[in-house]
């Protein structure tokens, strides 16, 4: 008998399977080592059959990013969707971004530190439209971020006009900073009281917004 097609879940769970060995070795030996003979052989399949599932590495390398963000954003959507005061609610987003950081150690790398393809390479090719959603992904990211700070200061008073905007950057080149001072342990070497640091790092930042 023939055998019976997977269902939905059962190729979520293959996808999922093919997209953590393929995070490894992006990981250890970067995006320009990355093959389908070397998924294939950490998954345990053949390469023939993870084309069953994506067209090529690249196709991986964005599910992976894309995968990352919408995680990101669902935590920061959650945050600023309560009833909580625009200031928590920064202070939450912040600690959610370091915590994902560290805890996704691997993924927040490929994201964010190594020198990877970005949307505009794929602009032109059969890829633009994966590229697009893995872009927009990030961006609904940092738009939650606007969002709250826009909410710190609703009548423009204390803000120019673009400020929201360069504000969400300038707390995201402090989180980044932090976060890759600790991923590389560099940051214990400095200072072996890491926790007091990153809560003086998110003090500090919450309080530039304080009236």
């Amino acid at each position: 008998m023939p055998k019976a097609p997977k269902t939905q879940e059962e190729i979520d769970a293959v996808k999922a399977k093919i997209l953590d060995a393929a995070l490894e070795i992006l990981y250890e030996d970067g995006f320009a080592n990355l093959s389908m003979r070397k998924i294939a052989a950490r998954t345990e399949m053949t390469a023939a059959n993870i084309y069953h599932y994506f067209s090529g590495k690249d196709e991986i390398y964005l599910a992976i990013q894309t995968g990352g963000f919408i995680i990101l954003h669902d935590r920061f959507n959650r945050i600023q969707s309560s009833d909580e005061a625009p200031l928590v609610q920064m202070e939450k987003m912040i600690r959610a971004y370091i915590e994902f950081g560290l805890a996704r150690k691997d993924q927040y790398e490929i994201m964010f530190s190594r020198n990877t393809p970005k949307y505009s390479d794929y602009v032109g090719t059969k890829l633009e439209p994966a590229a697009t959603i893995e872009k927009d992904a990030a961006l609904r990211v940092a738009a939650l971020s606007t969002r709250v700070i826009r909410r710190l200061d609703p009548a423009g008073r204390h803000m120019k006009p673009g400020a929201p905007h360069y504000q969400t950057i300038r707390i995201w080149t402090a989180l980044h900073g932090i976060v890759s001072l600790m991923n590389s342990r560099v940051l214990p070497e400095v200072d072996p009281d890491t926790d007091a640091v990153i809560e003086d790092l998110i003090k500090d930042l919450v309080n530039t917004f304080k009236d």
